[in-house]
């Protein structure tokens, strides 16, 4: 049994061409915090307009998240939440990067290009976030017995579920960004990449087309196998540990500015 099923979308002409391949400088911090600092003010005047008191916690969740990022952030960093996001926004507008003046030269800071990668980027880890640290705390340190049962196998079991999400997408002709769970105890070490296609070859071995921003310019593949265990996924683009889950993102369109043109 062979299914195979593609949407329109294409990494070589939707995608972007230049590589997720940002180094951090003084201004790209400046305006993580800016970002966090405005859902921190958003977070905590709608969560205490329905809550009270009690939501005042937000912004210093937020807090904590940037401190813990900061931290936690090295000298290079990627966008790729972001990128995936812009490029479906570009798709679902029937806009490509080259028809908007977006070539192979990465955006600098204080372009409109930049600012909305930056943006989506926050907005995928706000809304997504949570689950890369959740399903990462339940693969390396949930024991698989019982009564925990974490591990690889909880994994595999929402993983399956996320698949038939994942592939009624398809179906419906939507291009979907998901998140990856690799076997690595470092949550940046995990990705996002953008699903526009898949070949199920039978109920336990399943292929996905992927626009993955670390590889522009091409098509990547992701193989998954459903075992008993655990997922065995392995990524074209250079990963180098296995998948070990994957979820829908929780994606909603925003429409590009053409004024990108000139980024």
């Amino acid at each position: 049994m062979l299914v195979e099923r593609r949407t329109h979308f294409s990494p070589t002409a939707h995608g972007f061409a230049f590589s997720n391949a940002w180094s951090f400088g003084d201004a790209d911090r400046a305006y993580l915090r800016r970002i966090l600092r405005r859902y921190a003010i958003c977070g905590a005047a709608l969560g205490s307009f329905f809550f009270g008191v009690g939501a005042l916690l937000i912004p210093l969740a937020v807090l904590v998240i940037r401190v813990l990022l900061e931290r936690h952030l090295g000298p290079l960093y990627g966008l790729c939440g972001g990128m995936c996001f812009v490029a479906l926004d570009y798709y679902r507008s029937g806009l490509t990067p080259i028809q908007i003046g977006v070539g192979e030269r990465r955006p600098v800071p204080g372009t409109d290009l930049y600012r909305a990668l930056w943006k989506r980027q926050v907005q995928s880890m706000l809304t997504d976030g949570a689950r890369f640290f959740v399903w990462a705390l339940v693969l390396n340190y949930v024991p698989s017995v019982w009564p925990f049962g974490g591990g690889p196998r909880w994994l595999l079991a929402r993983s399956r579920k996320e698949w038939r999400r994942l592939r009624a997408s398809i179906d419906a002709g939507d291009p979907a960004p998901i998140g990856l769970v690799r076997d690595r105890k470092n949550v940046f070490d995990n990705h996002q990449v953008l699903v526009f296609g898949y070949d199920e070859l039978d109920h336990e071995h399943v292929i996905l087309q992927v626009y993955d921003p670390n590889c522009p310019g091409r098509l990547s593949t992701i193989s998954l196998e459903f075992g008993k265990q655990e997922l065995l996924g392995r990524e074209s683009c250079g990963a180098d540990s296995a998948l070990r889950g994957f979820f829908c993102e929780s994606y909603r369109y925003v429409a590009p500015a053409r004024r990108h043109a000139r980024a």
